[in-house]
């Protein structure tokens, strides 16, 4: 079995840092509409007959950033196949830095709007990217880790860019206050764009386009194990891909062999239903408009931003611990657990919204509502912030997985213009309700998950296509010691070919 180095782990962090910018630049504006500087600069009103307006504007605002956010992750699939995910990373990073810098220098509410549609597009193709080349990179006995580390530094995004936000609300310059948490969003592409300079390029998008010498230089060096000094474990991990890639080659790629092909489309449907139910808990609501639920529960003055950065951290804490544990625990007992417990928390915001907010004002609870919505985000981080993406990545074959993330990608984005975009009216309006919503969708994601999900943990990316009926070429994980021996067989005689045809040469 192939060996997760440190190198690997490292190009991972660095790689990462995509998910990080989509966090933070997502969050950024979160924190800014919670600053009354934004609100006076823009001329939009807070309370009173102009708030329906505001609530229109942040909606749009909000619709948009996602709209260009589902053009970024459908365009950044094909790209990704065409020249390479590695330069890919840069031009999305690229992209995001532009968006970003624009997003912080809009002078009306027009420029704003539009603006953000060029930074979610940049960020948009980040949020596909990552978890493919995560997942690309990552040996089966560490996948869920490091492909994990999408999620974390997502939220770890949201995190930061709370601190930055509630930071911010104490300067002088009402302005700053605002644009300030935007502009940061700068940052974290910058250190990406650097960053990707020393990442190497996929090792199965390599060898798709039949870059063999290439592959195995970058995956000897990614999955390089002292205790293996002939590299036996890094040659079986190779010789499995490049078979299993070869056979794949053959196979229809693109979007349209998705819908044409039933395997292709189970995938496709496991892997975007995830992400969809994901978003149906409410949580990028709860997450997006943090500060005016937390307003609307009784808490002021800076309290609400505060109360936001708990939250952010309680997800990023919880994130972190579900990729050290999620490759012992599996994907499937970890969504079906997180679904659980953010339907409870749901259904009792829901009971203490009604109860105590809209009907007869009672502090206490406010305070368990409040305590809820913490609940909430330790059952969301914890077990299906990261292993909703992981699922996503994984189950996919190298032909059609830039496309098949890039779908399950957009369908999260266009979750959360479903749900996102009417947030604030809706929570003006209907209020407890709308989580009322939430708990009766997340209870046929339940069922959903429980009869048709199976379990990945354990198998290498190409092994996993036998649980959608198609063949796999060579096995490792239950291979028998005679199927071993006939393997590395097998690859000694490719290396003393590969040793002749070099002489040769």
């Amino acid at each position: 079995m192939a060996r997760t180095s440190g190198y690997n782990v490292a190009v991972g962090l660095i790689v990462a840092v995509g998910s990080f910018t989509y966090g933070f630049g997502f969050a950024s504006f979160a924190t800014s509409i919670g600053q009354p500087g934004f609100f006076a600069y823009f001329d939009l009103a807070t309370t009173g007959p102009g708030a329906a307006y505001t609530n229109h504007i942040l909606g749009a605002v909000n619709a948009l950033f996602f709209f260009g956010a589902c053009v970024g992750a459908l365009g950044g699939g094909p790209l990704a196949d065409k020249i390479g995910r590695k330069w890919t990373l840069f031009s999305a990073s690229a992209v995001a830095i532009v968006g970003g810098a624009l997003t912080a220098g809009s002078v009306h509410v027009a420029m704003l709007i539009i603006v953000r549609i060029i930074q979610g597009c940049g960020l948009g193709a980040l949020a596909t990217l990552v978890p493919i080349y995560l997942s690309e990179a990552s040996t089966p006995a560490k996948r869920g880790m490091l492909t994990g580390l999408h999620g974390f530094f997502l939220v770890s995004g949201y995190n930061i860019s709370a601190w930055v936000g509630f930071g911010c609300f104490f300067s002088d310059n009402l302005t700053f206050g605002w644009r300030g948490p935007l502009a940061f969003t700068c940052v974290p592409p910058l250190i990406l764009f650097v960053g990707c300079f020393w990442i190497p390029e996929s090792p199965r998008w390599l060898l798709m386009k039949g870059r063999s010498d290439e592959a195995w230089t970058v995956l000897s060096r990614l999955h390089n194990d002292p205790n293996d000094p002939d590299g036996i474990g890094a040659h079986e991990e190779f010789y499995q891909m490049k078979k299993q890639i070869e056979f794949e080659s053959r196979n229809p790629s693109g979007y349209m062999a998705i819908f044409r092909t039933p395997a292709y489309r189970k995938r496709a449907f496991l892997a975007c239903f995830v992400q969809y139910a994901a978003n149906a808990t409410g949580g990028l609501v709860i997450n997006y408009y943090s500060v005016i639920i937390y307003e609307n529960l009784g808490l002021m003055t800076y309290l609400p931003l505060l109360m936001y950065c708990v939250y952010t951290l309680i997800g990023a804490l919880g994130n972190l611990f579900s990729l050290l544990t999620i490759d012992k625990t599996g994907r499937r007992p970890s969504l079906l657990i997180g679904f659980s417990g953010v339907l409870i928390t749901v259904v009792v915001e829901a009971a203490m919204i009604g109860a105590y907010v809209e009907g007869t004002p009672n502090i206490g609870g406010q305070k368990v509502a409040i305590v809820a919505i913490m609940f909430f985000v330790f059952f969301y981080g914890l077990f299906i912030d990261a292993a909703s993406f992981i699922y996503s990545s994984e189950i996919y074959p190298t032909n059609i997985r830039s496309e098949g993330v890039a779908l399950a990608t957009f369908t999260y984005f266009t979750a959360c213009i479903t749900f996102v975009t009417p947030g604030a009216t809706a929570i003006a309006s209907i209020g407890y309700k709308y989580f009322v919503v939430f708990a009766c969708l997340t209870v046929v994601s339940i069922a959903v998950i429980y009869f048709m999900y199976p379990e990945t943990k354990g198998k290498s990316l190409e092994e996993l296509a036998e649980l959608f009926g198609d063949p796999v070429v060579v096995h490792l994980t239950d291979a028998t010691d005679e199927e071993k021996q006939k393997m590395d067989m097998d690859i000694k005689n490719e290396l003393i070919a590969e040793q002749r045809e070099n002489v040769v040469a």
